[in-house]
């Protein structure tokens, strides 16, 4: 996989099972001002509803999404750290928000999730190469 397509998935775990793409954009451009997918509160009902969450899975995934955002939001404020520094940080904040809540969804949950992010990253694709031309001819990947 190149960069750019492990860019796209990490965007996608950002996304958490696709919550922002389920939901109509008006992000066409590639400025994205510092707003990603939904808030926690909007990616928890997302999930709820897609995955059939309990009560007491929700009350323990809330703050693992509520977690992920704030440190993505202060990242996003550092103004110190270079693009790849920053995208690094994000992928890692990502895959470990990612791994605490796949560990508390059941075989089942585990799996329609899966299938969400893949449709969720299958549409960003789609998106990305109707946005702007991107040249696919990068150094050394």
């Amino acid at each position: 996989m190149n960069r750019l397509s492990r860019f796209a998935a990490l965007a996608l775990g950002l996304a958490l099972a696709g919550t922002a793409l389920a939901q109509p954009q008006d992000s066409t451009g590639p400025a994205h001002q510092g707003q990603h997918a939904a808030n926690p509160q909007q990616q928890m009902a997302h999930l709820t509803k897609q995955l059939q969450l309990t009560a007491d899975q929700q009350a323990k995934i809330g703050p693992i999404l509520q977690n992920r955002d704030q440190q993505i939001q202060a990242l996003r404020a550092d103004t110190s750290l270079s693009p790849s520094d920053r995208r690094a940080k994000v992928m890692t904040i990502v895959q470990d928000s990612t791994k605490q809540v796949d560990a508390l969804l059941t075989d089942a949950q585990r799996d329609q999730w899966k299938a969400l992010r893949e449709k969720a990253m299958e549409h960003a694709q789609e998106h990305r190469g109707q946005g702007a031309p991107s040249s696919s001819g990068s150094s050394g990947g």
